[in-house]
């Protein structure tokens, strides 16, 4: 399953909490919700905003959690998972709570991390993966950007996409035109060699047009030794490379 904008609510009014679990879950490209701890108040913000992940605590005033969770089984949005939190470590709670249906009981103060855990458990999700993807993605946009290599060329999407899989598995640069260009044309329902020449020219376009320091930054002795533009190759490895060894510096500093 994608992660396709996941919503998840909360039954908090805690400003602190609130804070808290907002942060930690938007940061994980999850929208987050809150509404008070008044089962009818949470049903009608289930239909309004139809939401996947619902936590609710197990004592609500008007309707319980369990009451909660029954009313909505005869919804059509009804969300995917129910989460239950209480106060009390209490098996006869947690049992009863599963048995109607809610798919874990956590205790008061519940961990972030390890709720994150289990919604990529039950949902068959792998958030922090995607959200890696995306920020990595992002990151080579950036760069792509201030080099100059225009957005709306498909050479652009090619390279994107090259250095990204190079980045991840730094053997595939050493097997452009048996894995490289076949697995970007795959991806796009083209052909390998549409693939170099889009590439190609993207290239082309960037270091005509481009950003002279930026690329100097980068490719420095190419330039400076009058050998022309890179390959595609080229091209790719020493942007990969670079941001490899950038990302590495940022997880252990």
């Amino acid at each position: 399953m994608e992660n396709k904008e996941l919503k998840i609510l909360f039954s908090e009014q805690s400003a602190e909490q609130t804070s808290a679990i907002k942060h930690f879950f938007e940061e994980k490209g999850i929208k987050t919700f809150f509404c008070s701890k008044d089962g009818k108040d949470v049903l009608n913000t289930i239909e309004r905003i139809r939401p996947q992940i619902v936590v609710l605590d197990v004592f609500l005033s008007s309707l319980d959690a369990i009451s909660v969770k029954k009313a909505c089984d005869s919804l059509s949005c009804t969300p995917e998972l129910f989460f239950a939190v209480g106060a009390y470590d209490n098996e006869k709670i947690a049992f009863q709570m599963m048995n109607n249906g809610f798919n874990y009981y956590f205790l008061k103060p519940f961990d972030c991390s390890s709720m994150l855990d289990r919604i990529e458990e039950f949902m068959d999700v792998d958030i922090s993966g995607q959200l890696a993807d995306t920020e990595l993605e992002c990151k080579v946009s950036e760069i792509l950007h201030t080099m100059g290599v225009p957005a709306h060329i498909k050479g652009y999407h090619f390279l994107r996409q090259s250095i990204i899989m190079v980045i991840k598995d730094p053997e595939v640069i050493s097997l452009v035109t048996k894995r490289l260009y076949p697995d970007i044309a795959a991806l796009n329902k083209t052909t390998a060699s549409r693939v170099e020449r889009a590439i190609r020219h993207a290239i082309e376009v960037a270091w005509d047009r481009g950003n002279v320091e930026i690329m100097n930054d980068y490719f420095g002795y190419t330039i400076n030794n009058m050998r022309g533009k890179p390959t595609n190759s080229e091209f790719i490895a020493m942007i990969s490379d670079r941001m490899r060894l950038e990302m590495k510096k940022e997880r252990f500093c």
